[in-house]
C-alpha cells in the first residue's frame, strides 16, 4: 500500500512540473518583444538598422509581428522548445519553425534555418507602455 501511495504521488509531481514547464514557456513569450540582434550566416546586423522589428505574443496563441511596415498575423504554438507560427495574414502564408535558444521573463533567443542559411535571433521584452502606439496594432 505504502509502495502505491508513492507511485501516485510521484506521478502526480511529474504531472504538474511537466504542466508548469509549458505554462512557464507560454507565459514568458506572451507579451511585446524588440529584436535587438540578428546573426546570418556569421554576420551580425543590429535589431534597429532593420526598422522597429516588434513580435507580440497573445495569451490566446495569437502573433503580430511588425517588421519595418510589413505586418504578420497568426498564431502560435510552443512545445519542447519548438516555436512554431502559422501565418494568417497576409492570406495562408508559410508556416515558421524556430528553435528557443532561450526564454526568460526579459529575454528571447531564436535559432532559425531555411535554404542553407542559418540564423540567430535576439529579443529583449518590452513593456507595452513603452512601445508607441504607432509602432504597434
Amino acid at each position: 500500500m505504502r509502495v502505491k501511495l508513492i507511485l501516485v504521488f510521484t506521478a502526480l509531481f511529474l504531472v504538474l512540473s511537466l504542466t508548469q514547464c509549458k505554462s512557464k514557456n507560454e507565459k514568458n513569450l506572451v507579451g511585446v518583444w524588440q529584436l535587438q540582434t540578428l546573426v546570418i550566416n556569421g554576420a551580425l546586423l543590429q535589431g534597429n538598422s532593420l526598422g522597429n522589428w516588434l513580435w507580440e505574443f497573445n495569451e490566446q496563441g495569437g502573433y503580430l509581428t511588425d517588421v519595418a511596415g510589413m505586418r504578420e498575423k497568426g498564431k502560435y504554438t510552443i512545445k519542447d522548445s519548438i516555436l512554431t507560427l502559422k501565418i494568417l495574414i497576409p492570406k495562408d502564408g508559410p508556416t515558421q519553425v524556430y528553435k528557443v535558444i532561450k526564454l526568460d521573463t526579459a529575454q528571447l533567443d531564436l535559432f532559425y534555418f531555411e535554404n542553407h542559411n542559418r540564423s540567430t535571433l535576439h529579443f529583449i521584452k518590452r513593456n507595452v507602455g513603452d512601445v508607441a502606439a504607432g509602432d504597434k496594432d
